[in-house]
């Protein structure tokens, strides 16, 4: 049994103890809701404690993880959450930085064809930047 699922069994007879210590509560064996009203403390006690437990599991389980994660080597790791990335990476920071270079000059660009040609030609169909000429 999962301790989530332990949990709500604990909550479920500490309703069930509520319920059956407010009908005690109003009947001529009264002080049977002295015990009821414990018995229901208790396992609402231990429902929470089933609760905690399952939250550090998950807690573990989820450090555990991360944990054996490899550091990551290039930008093709960090984007893709490491699902395209090969045990034979060769990306090093040199060419991360170039990659960032690149990115930086296309959205510099005023449009495409400037940017393919680096500069010497322009597109005014296209150009997102009619002020500029190439």
């Amino acid at each position: 049994m999962t301790p989530s699922r332990a949990a709500r069994i604990y909550r479920a007879g500490a309703c069930t103890l509520l319920g059956a210590t407010a009908a005690a509560a109003v009947s001529p064996y009264w002080p049977a809701a002295v015990g009821t009203a414990y018995g229901a403390a208790v396992l609402a006690w231990c429902g929470r404690r089933e609760t905690a437990l399952a939250r550090r599991a998950r807690v573990d389980a989820q450090r555990a993880e991360l944990a054996a994660r490899p550091a990551p080597c290039c930008l093709l790791w960090q984007m893709s959450d490491s699902r395209d990335h090969g045990a034979d990476c060769t990306l090093g920071p040199e060419l991360i930085t170039e990659i960032t270079r690149g990115w930086t000059a296309l959205a510099s660009a005023c449009c495409l064809a400037s940017w393919e040609t680096h500069g010497t030609d322009h597109d005014d169909s296209t150009c997102t930047r009619t002020d500029q000429t190439a």
